[in-house]
């Protein structure tokens, strides 16, 4: 395996790079150069698995260095850091090729996170196999989301999640996993406009700057759950919803599956009646409104019953029961046991 190589002009960032690098990683050569030109000629001379660049700006200077060391090392992936602005180093960083970027003041996990995922020759035929995975999962929800269907989305965000946390125990590779699958969610919508982009990029920085402690898999479907919402509000704000009003009021209804919707707010939504509206939903989806309701708020519970330590209180009054004996009984009614029973046995299994 080749060395790392760190361009910055800051001494003693260097040498605190140096040591977090050293102290994290298997034994492993590390580099140093001062300035660009150097830099450059290390790329060309040495071999270099990894090149992080501290980018203090993205002025003419610096992107034009950081366009000739893509092209002196094609293969040699960049980790930039910098003290800028999200909104003033994102974009810079997909526009010019660049594999990823840590802001300043970071956390060492951070680094060595991002260093053991993007140095050439780390990705194993697991790691190969997973990112071919991950992006079948992402082809799959482009098509649900152009086609309109919120829930077919968050169930193919639910699936991949699932087949993600069943496959690989590591829990640095899951959170990494989690957050690429989330910044390819973000690329999806962010064609929708800057509007979207912003609102996105926000929702996707929340997630990096905890992305060392993130562990559960229901705090990672609550980010994909935010960020499909934002792209179907957006859907809804620009007219660009292409489906007709059923399809519509459906969606509404799940995305607002945790309230206390009712009949009479969905038909209202959907410009029906609430009799005619309760037909047509019934012929859509087989079920009438109540039921329908009721059995997506009893998924939702199972899920929250075996992926978080929430009490059962609070989880009736999480998805708008405010009466925690009601939904206890809803839940065996629908489910055959109590919710605590349900989490003693799926939570000791």
């Amino acid at each position: 395996m080749g060395q790392i190589l760190v361009l910055n002009e800051n001494r003693l960032e260097r040498e605190v790079t140096r040591s977090i690098l050293e102290r994290g990683l298997e034994p492993s050569e590390v580099i140093f150069a001062s300035e660009g030109e150097s830099a450059l000629k290390l790329m060309n001379e040495e071999d270099v698995d990894l090149l992080i660049a501290d980018v203090p700006r993205f002025d003419l200077r610096r992107r034009d260095l950081m366009t000739r060391a893509r092209r002196a090392a094609p293969d040699t992936p960049i980790l930039v850091t910098s003290v800028g602005i999200r909104k003033d180093v994102e974009p810079y960083v997909w526009r010019l090729g660049l594999q990823d970027y840590l802001l300043k003041p970071y956390r060492p996990a951070w680094l060595l996170e991002a260093v053991r995922a993007l140095r050439r020759g780390a990705s194993s035929p697991g790691n190969n196999r997973e990112d071919q995975r991950r992006e079948q999962y992402l082809r799959l929800l482009e098509e649900h989301m152009w086609a309109f269907r919120y829930k077919k989305c968050m169930d193919t965000a639910k699936d991949y999640l699932d087949v993600l946390y069943k496959d690989i125990y590591d829990k640095g590779l899951l959170r990494l996993q989690s957050l690429r699958f989330a910044e390819g969610l973000a690329w999806l919508g962010s064609s929708l406009g800057s509007a979207a982009q912003k609102r996105l990029s926000g929702v996707m920085e929340k997630f990096r700057l905890r992305c060392d402690r993130q562990t559960r898999k229901y705090d990672t479907y609550l980010v994909l759950e935010k960020m499909l919402d934002i792209i179907f509000s957006v859907f809804e704000e620009n007219g660009s919803y292409q489906i007709n009003r059923e399809q519509k009021a459906l969606n509404y209804i799940d995305r607002n599956i945790k309230g206390d919707i009712n009949l009479d707010q969905a038909a209202e939504y959907a410009n029906m009646s609430s009799y005619y509206f309760s037909r047509v939903f019934k012929k859509m989806t087989g079920v009438n409104f109540i039921t329908y309701v009721t059995d997506r708020k009893m998924e939702i519970a199972q899920d929250m019953l075996v992926e978080t330590d929430m009490p059962v209180i609070n989880i009736a009054y999480e998805l708008s029961y405010n009466e925690p004996n009601y939904f206890s009984k809803a839940f065996k009614r629908k489910v055959g046991m109590t919710p605590t029973e349900y989490r003693e046995i799926h939570c000791g299994e």
